[in-house]
């Protein structure tokens, strides 16, 4: 077992096999080279802030800045950013080839047995955000409906671990918090993350205080295009090997969408356990080394 969590915003515990699926992912090679030049084609199929946030016909957030890192990294000139309606939207494009690459996706494994993982770039945890008087726990859920996105790892996780639970299923996120926000539904399930970007804390509380299960956040490609996850991966570590080392650019990237001042306000410490730990177990690691040891 190893003590951390990241998007779950609180140190925990992540199982061994868990973490092992992650490695298996990362390892996951295939033939296919991308187009150097070219557009590296992305859909958004779990549009949620702070990883995509659009503004007008534009995107910004945490999943563009990586994005574009994978851009330079693979040598293609631009980014397209694709929103689809529904996350079996999203999986069928990068299935057919349509789009190249998903960025901020929650590791199942139904979906690694399909598609080819990256380093993750996080770990996520499913929570509860609610109006409610719960705590998270069976009991206190008891006749409640929370509402989740269809297809999401969290509506998994939520059906698995909370018996008899009620949900119901909406198409997007934002379809999702409207109905909250309306009255619709006082709960809604999903990654902390996304829960905590987009609350106000003053009349709302994200339950319970450990999540009830945690997954990678990362990026997924075709297994076909073994070059594209390579490039990705290359990014990614060299992304978190950055901020560890406290590049100003690459703090300031990241900490403007989770860090101290952004709606999730992780700590840089947080923030470098993760990164340190994920590059210390699946790649390499630059570590500062006094003179004379």
């Amino acid at each position: 077992m190893i003590e951390i969590c990241f998007f779950g915003m609180r140190v925990g515990l992540i199982p061994a096999a868990g973490f092992l699926g992650l490695l298996s992912s990362v390892l996951a090679c295939g033939s296919a080279v991308a187009a150097p030049g070219g557009t590296l084609n992305a859909v958004i199929f779990e549009e949620v802030k702070p990883l995509f946030e659009s503004s007008g016909s534009t995107y910004d957030g945490l999943g563009v800045d990586v994005l574009n890192q994978i851009k330079d990294q693979a040598g293609f000139s631009s980014v397209s950013l694709t929103p689809v309606n529904s996350v079996s939207e999203g999986l069928k494009a990068i299935r057919s080839g349509k789009a190249d690459i998903a960025c901020g996706v929650a590791f199942t494994w139904n979906r690694v047995n399909n598609f080819s993982y990256s380093l993750p770039f996080g770990i996520g945890g499913t929570r509860l955000l609610t109006k409610a008087n719960v705590d998270g726990t069976p009991d206190s859920l008891a006749g409640l409906t929370v509402g989740v996105v269809k297809g999401s790892a969290s509506a998994k996780v939520l059906k698995n671990v909370v018996p008899g639970i009620t949900l119901k299923r909406f198409d997007t996120p934002s379809q999702a918090f409207d109905a909250f926000n309306s009255g619709a539904v006082t709960t809604l399930g999903g990654g902390t993350l996304w829960l905590a970007a987009n609350s106000s804390a003053s009349s709302t509380d994200l339950v319970p205080l450990r999540p009830y299960g945690r997954s990678g956040i990362g990026c997924i490609v075709n297994q076909s295009n073994g070059a594209l996850l390579s490039k990705t991966n290359i990014a990614l570590g060299q992304m978190m090997q950055a901020y560890v080392d406290g590049d100003a650019g690459t703090r300031e990237m990241i900490n403007r969408w989770i860090g101290p001042g952004s709606s999730v306000k992780l700590s840089e410490t947080a923030i470098s356990a993760l990164y340190s730990l994920i590059l210390s177990t699946t790649a390499e690691m630059s570590t500062a080394v006094e003179a004379g040891n």
